[in-house]
């Protein structure tokens, strides 16, 4: 017998914390979601705060405020007084149509998920528990993986190797961006 919840299994609607890819990942989690955390190590693009289905607080991500997103969603469950469901996007590079896996995307989402945990937000997917396995395993190694990853190296070719230590700069950034605010259904 199939339940409305393993109707769309691509959504992940079963877990409280999911992860998913790029633009289209976002739109796959996000539609049952209240929250979307959107994890962007290099910032090649803005989030497409837009494209996104309406209602969602949005939040950009660094690894500096992963403490503050996991507040900011009990903060948020407690005034909506149920269960809050999180969707955290690896951003990917281009957001529409990802070209391959952005190491730096996943581990920050991992980072983002072991914050959830941290306060008791851990019924996550495998999707989210595999990034948040990726980040325990590499946490001493993130800025590496971020200067060596293919996209990283790409920026530092482009761009030179300055554009890679500023994007490390705002990746450890502990400002806590949130890009629009939850609104429930009217």
């Amino acid at each position: 017998m199939t339940t409305a919840l393993d109707a769309a299994p691509e959504a992940q609607e079963r877990y409280q914390v999911r992860l998913d890819l790029g633009l289209d990942g976002a739109r796959r989690i996000g539609e049952s979601a209240h929250l979307l955390v959107w994890c962007d190590g290099l910032v090649g693009e803005a989030c497409p705060v837009d494209a996104l289905p309406p209602r969602l607080e949005i939040i950009d991500a660094t690894l500096g405020s992963v403490g503050d997103i996991a507040q900011r969603l009990l903060a948020l469950q407690a005034e909506r007084g149920e269960r809050t469901m999180v969707a955290v996007v690896a951003a990917g590079s281009p957001v529409e149509a990802p070209e391959g896996l952005a190491v730096e995307d996943l581990l920050l989402a991992g980072a983002v998920v072991e914050a959830l945990g941290a306060v008791g937000i851990d019924a996550t997917s495998p999707e989210a528990a595999a990034a948040s396995a990726a980040f325990a395993g590499l946490r001493g190694a993130v800025g590496h993986m971020l200067s060596a990853s293919v996209s990283g190296r790409a920026l530092a070719s482009e761009a030179g190797p300055e554009a890679v230590a500023a994007a490390r700069e705002r990746l450890e950034s502990g400002e806590l961006r949130i890009l629009r605010e939850f609104s429930p259904p009217a």
